[in-house]
């Protein structure tokens, strides 16, 4: 048995926000039309079981045309018309009337069931002609449990990916529309056939069918096994996994194997996507409407007021440009490059605090240091509210992030602000003082500690042990600079201004610029990290890979850093990546991260936060 189990390397740069309310709205109809009511279909097998009954012993009667067509198959039609005959003769008009009646009112009573089902009602039943709802309500329907689950398992495997491709809008769209196709094929097989059809596996088939031709490159892994002993894991293309399942539905229809199922709406369905795909892709609509707006929804690509900002900016306007990154803000009130530039020309930290405040509040500390470094002056500790200076500094591992002597001075502005933690905060600035040999430092801090008024006894002790501890007057501790900690890295952020031929020109977000030749880089790494936008390319320049004691360097620049429209006019962003990373890795003598080939192929490793990125490619093990 062969099981498609997942697409290889399947990741998306956007939440699966349609395909997740397709499975959702599924999901809920289940629910709605098959699990609650107690008889899905209304009518009974029992009620079907006696009409048929009562007609077999009475074969000579009239079965209402309606009822033959609306719920009856062709077969069972056939049998029925086998099973009449003449009445006797012995058999009078009135009781033949009254055993009419009674059969009518059978019927009757059975249409009125049945017709009372959502199930009956919202599929699409052929013989109703073409005026009713199933041509649309029916894709939400579904049979049983394992009707909804195996196509809500297809449509995870290709929905999503398509999604990412061709943008939200469009995507809703298409599935709509191979939904209505596919019911489409099934009624023109037989018009006039009574067996409701319901599923979304029409709609499937169609995403399958754009799947096989727009990701037929893609790897997709298939699980097999035999009598549960032999099993096993292999890789197929993507084309040959649809054009295989295309094949098994062709097949079954030709050789009347479907079972019951609506094979006709797979294939049509599955050629109606096919055929969009192929369209999109020929007609290069895809490439010059679809692939800008999606690119525009994702973080490879900068805001529309992030390009009017650098030009004021670059023109010498800084009110223009504070203009734009206030536009920015509006909409993205989270956009890095906006927070960081606009309250480095209002020269107001609170311009980027929601910022700090949302990294901090992920736990995203690596990401938060980032910010601060690039604030530079801007970044005041008198000026950052205890919240935010508490959960900045008081982490362990902040010294790691080339924080410096900021958490110290972060935790005395805290003590200078007598607030409820300005006891902990001086002891903390205390002990900091202390490791790094400034003696001098300590006592003061400690001495700021003890004058505040209603201590915590618990605190006090602590006050008290570190007062002790200093009166010996220890020997100065000589401890390694903040930033020397193992598997530490020193990061600036930075903009591309200019990509020449033989180095690249950066800006900083104090407006610094520098020239990097090529021949200075000891590597390059690229990553994708998650971020409140969608999911960002990180591509760091790296300086130094650390020795002797001293941490990693690097220039990061982030996708919407590298002014990708600029540097490659008309080439969609991921592609104009892929040629911006390519003349790097031309000219660079370093180490690309993860790997030369990687990179090239434009596989660059997905991390969960900022902080394992740097654990990945500046770890101990590269020390």
């Amino acid at each position: 048995m062969f099981v498609p189990l997942r697409v290889e390397d399947a990741t998306v740069d956007r939440l699966p926000v349609v395909s997740i309310a397709i499975a959702g709205l599924c999901a809920v109809v289940f629910a709605l039309t098959w699990l609650l009511p107690s008889n899905p279909m209304g009518a009974s097998n029992q009620s079907l079981g006696e009409i048929v009954r009562y007609y077999g012993e009475h074969p000579y009667l009239e079965l209402q045309e309606g009822f033959v067509q609306d719920f009856l198959s062709p077969r069972a039609q056939q049998k029925l018309d086998a099973m009449h005959q003449q009445p006797p003769a012995s058999l009078d008009a009135p009781t033949r009337e009254l055993e009419q009646r009674h059969l009518d009112s059978l019927v009757e009573d059975f249409r009125a069931e049945a017709n009372g089902s959502s199930m009956r009602r919202f599929s699409l039943l052929p013989a109703r002609g073409v005026l009713q709802p199933g041509w649309l309500t029916s894709m939400f329907l579904h049979f049983g449990w394992m009707h909804i689950l195996g196509n809500l398992f297809f449509f995870y495997l290709v929905g999503p990916l398509l999604e990412d491709l061709w943008g939200r809008s469009f995507f809703a769209g298409f599935y709509m529309a191979g939904g209505f196709i596919a019911a489409v094929a099934h009624f023109a097989m037989d018009p006039h056939s009574a067996v409701p059809m319901a599923g979304a596996s029409g709609a499937i088939a169609a995403c399958m069918g754009a799947f096989t031709f727009r990701c037929a490159a893609r790897k997709v892994r298939i699980g097999y096994w035999f009598a549960w002993v032999i099993r096993g894991t292999f890789l197929v293309p993507a084309w040959a996994w649809g054009g295989f399942w295309f094949l098994c539905e062709v097949l079954s229809f030709a050789l009347h194997l479907s079972g019951g199922v609506a094979v006709m709406a797979h294939i049509g369905g599955f050629l109606f996507g096919f055929g969009v795909a192929v369209a999109l892709q020929k007609s290069g609509y895809e490439a010059r409407k679809l692939s800008p707006a999606v690119s525009q929804k994702t973080v490879w690509t900068q805001h529309q007021g992030t390009d009017a900002a650098r030009a004021a900016l670059a023109s010498g306007d800084k009110l223009g440009a504070a203009n734009g990154y206030r536009e920015v803000l509006k909409q993205q009130p989270l956009d890095r490059e906006a927070a960081v530039g606009l309250a480095a020309i209002d020269g107001d930290l609170t311009r980027a605090l929601p910022l700090l405040e949302s990294l901090l509040a992920k736990g995203d500390l690596a990401q938060a240091w980032e910010i601060v470094a690039e604030l530079g002056a801007v970044f005041d500790p008198e000026q950052v509210p205890d919240r935010v200076a508490w959960r900045l500094a008081g982490r362990a591992e902040s010294a790691q992030y080339g924080a410096g002597d900021l958490p110290e001075r972060l935790f005395a502005a805290m003590g200078r602000r007598r607030g409820p933690l300005a006891p902990k905060a001086l002891l903390h600035a205390a002990t900091l003082s202390l490791a790094g040999g400034r003696l001098e430092d300590a006592r003061r801090h400690l001495a700021a500690a003890l004058e505040l008024p209603a201590i915590d006894p618990e605190l006090r002790r602590q006050l008290d042990a570190f007062a002790a501890q200093l009166d010996p007057g220890p020997p100065p501790i000589s401890a390694p600079p903040a930033h020397a900690s193992p598997g530490a890295v020193r990061i600036l952020a930075c903009r591309l201004v200019r990509l020449a031929e033989d180095a690249l020109h950066l800006e900083s977000a104090a407006g610094q610029q520098r020239k990097l030749e090529f021949g200075r880089l000891a590597g390059v790494a690229a990553g994708m990290v998650k971020t409140d936008q969608g999911v960002a390319i990180l591509t760091d320049l790296i300086l130094s890979f650390g020795q002797d004691g001293q941490s990693a360097a690097a220039i990061r620049i982030a996708g919407a850093q590298l002014g990708l429209s600029g540097l490659f006019p008309g080439v969609p962003p991921k592609d104009a990546y892929a040629k911006f990373l390519g003349h790097v890795l031309a000219r660079m003598p370093g180490e690309p991260l993860p790997s030369r080939e990687a990179l090239t192929k434009g596989d660059y490793p997905r991390f969960q936060s900022i902080a394992a990125l740097n654990a990945a490619f500046y770890g101990r093990a590269r020390q």
